[in-house]
């Protein structure tokens, strides 16, 4: 995307799709997202290897995190990790 800097107005941002894409990424895999935003991100992830690496990423970082039990964890990493899932509940 281009911008005219005489049209007034600050351009938009390049990466601003690419972090929506980020905070969509659990619903995304889990499959929590209505059709259209389902669609929009999958062809989002078509064109953008960015965005496809991190979704790559994260796929892998809770499959590995589901192979873990509570007791696998060092006690400071379980209460910090408590402590941001807290802070992020939805």
């Amino acid at each position: 995307m281009t911008s005219d800097p005489d049209a007034g107005g600050a351009p938009p941002h390049p990466r601003a799709p690419c972090s929506r894409v980020v905070s969509l990424l659990a619903d995304y895999l889990e499959e929590r997202l209505p059709p259209s935003t389902h669609g929009e991100l999958a062809a989002h992830l078509e064109r953008c290897q960015n965005c496809l690496a991190q979704l790559q990423t994260y796929r892998s970082t809770v499959s590995l995190l589901r192979t873990l039990r509570e007791d696998d964890l060092p006690s400071d990493l379980r209460r910090t990790l408590g402590e941001f899932l807290d802070r992020n509940r939805a």
